[in-house]
């Protein structure tokens, strides 16, 4: 009889095509009353002198009917039909079209930029036909100042130009950080520079280039110290606006100052 413990390891096997098979979702106990693995531990072969429930007539009739066709008369069967799942095999039932789809990579560069840019935040391996429409509408919308300016500052930076798909992903959505599209358009010369400085910097800093140019500080890189601290990048104060001085807060910055490692001014250690 069956027993619990024979059912906790699965093991994968050439799926069998037999009357005895159950439905999809259903487990039977007298499949392998019927059938056995052969030696190659993948295939089921039936068990020698044992009975099948359907008759011998309809087994024999089986083994030469492939696909609704005899293959001994070659005559079709009317009756059969082959559905998967719920799809309907009417020749009325019209089939849905494959999207049309292009792959960015492939695209001249103003498309790649664009392409990343109407993927809001999302990385876009590939555009359908609507896409690729969006993206020829706002490469001839020359109203547009933002992506003109966007397009040209791109064609204007070498490493832009030589760039894979993930930075380009990533360059433009930094800009549309730095610059929002409902904010104020950048001058080309401002898009171009931030777009050197991004590529010139590591890729490890160039989160905390974002925030900085994000934050109005035009910086040329981000400044660490030799242990690799933040050094304080291009901000114009280290103290925070609201910060009060008194002799208790000059006693720790005086403490701070005596530290013989580096740290993060921002995150100061204790």
């Amino acid at each position: 009889g069956a027993k619990l413990k024979d059912y906790f390891k699965a093991v994968a096997t050439n799926f069998p095509v037999v009357n005895e098979l159950p439905p999809e979702g259903e487990l039977s106990l007298t499949f392998c009353d019927y059938y056995q693995l052969a030696k190659d531990n993948m295939t089921w072969t039936q068990i020698p002198g044992v009975t099948l429930s359907s008759s011998e007539a309809a087994a024999a009739a089986r083994q030469h009917i492939v696909d609704g066709v005899d293959t001994e008369t070659g005559e079709v069967l009317e009756d059969h039909t082959e559905n998967f799942g719920n799809e309907s095999n009417s020749p009325d039932q019209a089939t849905a079209p494959a999207p049309e789809l292009t792959v960015v990579a492939t695209m001249p560069l103003r498309h790649r930029v664009l392409a990343q840019y109407i993927g809001e935040g999302e990385y876009l391996y590939h555009v359908d036909a609507s896409q690729k429409k969006e993206i020829l509408r706002l490469e001839m919308d020359t109203d547009n100042s933002y992506v003109q300016n966007l397009l040209l500052a791109a064609e204007n930076v070498e490493a832009f130009k030589k760039a894979i798909e993930h930075d380009v992903h990533k360059v433009v959505n930094a800009i549309k950080k730095v610059f929002p599209v409902d904010g104020k358009t950048p001058e080309l010369a401002t898009v171009i520079l931030f777009l050197k400085t991004w590529f010139e910097t590591e890729h490890i800093d160039r989160c905390l280039l974002v925030k900085e140019w994000a934050k109005g500080n035009r910086v040329s890189a981000i400044q660490r110290t030799e242990s690799g601290a933040n050094a304080g990048g291009g901000n114009k104060t280290d103290r925070n606006p609201d910060y009060e001085h008194t002799l208790d807060t000059l006693d720790v910055e005086i403490a701070m100052a005596t530290l013989p490692m580096d740290f993060n001014i921002y995150k100061l250690p204790g």
